[in-house]
């Protein structure tokens, strides 16, 4: 009993303790969100270009994409808080750059930022994440206790849609009373605050052996071995490649409309940066709302039902985005309000099922492999859809002016997404093993039983951007 008493004192302190971290890190998300939409709108307004817009999205993504499973060996392997801590900083200083090279532009009336260099601090930016993103995600499982998972998530997700709620309204307000470099020390700012709970908090040691209920024989393994194992962990188990899949297909179909949107509002509807901000506070309004939803409600017996139905109201919210009528900015927020309120029912959804799983000494490894499975067709949809809807403007400009066939082009590209994308997740419904995913779960969870109540046996993952989802990878 005194045993007992000892380890829900420590669960207390370490759910104390990462709370006092995960309040930081909603600091750093909204500095990374005013920053998101600043250099979006900028490249937008410079460039009207679908295609280089595209490009800019892409080359933040991939090197994430690319590293993220090389980092998530690494993230198990070191001391996860130095590891966020350093990267943060990385950030912030490319940043710093950023900053001077756009104050000289100012002065100087001279244009040394050009979007190729945007590009290239884009991808440091990208570099970073691979590395932030799993160890951040790692750190959730391991200092709070299982029972509260569900609600951290939902947590986390209602916060996340206030920031990026706000985010782009400050964004818009400030775009118009100053100049870039002065908004981009808000990334400096919002880092600055986020690193002081991570000096102070600290994180429990992890036993690997302990955790599979074996005697503890310390054996170092190869970088590729422990790559491999996180590939391993999800091919084996029945559904959650599937699962994947499903979420795979919901980055590429539905990366269109986070590319584009800037473009549709600016081309198809002739609006401003205060529109965009409008339309997007409809998607957080409604992912808030949803996150409200889960935090007062446990979510769907069987779990996996809310992931294919979440997937579904969102491609039904972007068809009818993609439907709104000229200068309806109201109707393309119903869409948006609709994909926003999908979003927590499909992702936490998700996390509860894969958090039932992925024992904390492969959190690293899993939970990268799952974040760069995921993300992987994100890129490729961006390039895409700018490309597909060049292609169909030329096509437009024919009989239309240059400006208008760039609107009419993106609108085919967002109805087009959104059909193959509700097509493509009857199928993986219908005729994958998605749907018996969580008997994998069961048994997962007599195992944990098996080891014994004092031990947190297989504890779960936390969640991708699926930030891992188009919503998450602003994220510091």
């Amino acid at each position: 009993m005194i045993e007992t008493a000892s380890q829900e004192v420590e669960l207390q302190t370490n759910m104390k303790g990462f709370l006092f971290f995960w309040s930081g890190q909603i600091m750093s998300i909204l500095g990374s969100s005013i920053i998101q939409f600043v250099l979006t709108w900028w490249i937008t307004v410079e460039t009207e270009s679908p295609l280089l817009l595209s490009l800019a999205m892409f080359v933040g993504f991939v090197p994430t994409v690319i590293l993220t499973p090389i980092a998530g060996v690494f993230v198990d392997r070191w001391n996860k808080k130095a590891l966020i801590g350093t990267v943060d900083f990385l950030q912030a200083a490319v940043t710093v750059v950023l900053v001077f090279l756009f104050r000289a532009d100012n002065l100087n009336g001279s244009k040394i930022v050009t979007v190729p260099i945007l590009l290239i601090f884009l991808a440091a930016r990208g570099i970073f994440q691979a590395f932030h993103q799993p160890a951040v995600m790692a750190l959730t499982p391991i200092m709070v206790p299982r029972k509260h998972l569900g609600r951290i998530n939902s947590l986390d997700f209602f916060f996340n849609s206030i920031v990026f709620l706000i985010g782009p309204i400050i964004a818009a307000f400030l775009f118009q009373l100053l100049p870039i470099h002065h908004l981009l020390w808000i990334d400096v700012a919002t880092f600055l605050i986020a690193v002081i709970p991570l000096i102070f908090i600290k994180i429990p040691t992890i036993q690997k052996d302990v955790i599979k209920g074996e005697v503890a024989v310390e054996k170092k393994k190869s970088f590729f071995i422990e790559l491999k194992e996180g590939f391993s962990f999800i091919k084996e188990k029945k559904g959650l490649l599937a699962l994947l899949s499903a979420f795979t297909g919901a980055n590429f179909f539905i990366m269109p409309l986070f590319t584009l949107i800037n473009l549709f509002i600016y081309s198809t509807h002739a609006g401003g940066e205060t529109n965009l901000a409008f339309v997007m506070a409809f998607n957080q309004a409604g992912t808030i709302a949803g996150s409200i939803l889960f935090l007062l409600w446990k979510g769907f017996k069987k779990k996996v039902n809310g992931v294919v139905i979440g997937l579904f109201a969102m491609y039904i919210g972007f068809l009818i985005l993609a439907f709104t009528p000229i200068g309806w900015f109201w109707f393309m927020g119903l869409g948006f309000l609709i994909t926003g309120f999908a979003l927590p029912m499909a992702n936490i959804s998700s996390q509860t099922i894969w958090q039932s799983i992925v024992p904390k000494d492969m959190l690293g490894r899993v939970m990268s492999v799952r974040i760069a499975i995921a993300s992987f067709a994100g890129p490729i949809g961006m390039i895409l859809s700018g490309l597909l809807a060049n292609t169909i403007a030329n096509i437009v400009s024919n009989h239309n002016s240059v400006f208008l066939a760039d609107g009419i082009a993106i609108k085919y590209v967002f109805i087009g997404a959104s059909i193959i994308g509700l097509i493509f997740l009857a199928i993986s419904w219908f005729f994958t093993s998605m749907r018996h995913v969580e008997k994998n779960i069961v048994v997962e969870e007599e195992k944990v039983e098996d080891i014994g109540k004092t031990d947190d046996g297989l504890v779960e993952s936390l969640e991708l951007i699926e930030k891992d989802s188009p919503s998450t990878a602003s994220s510091k």
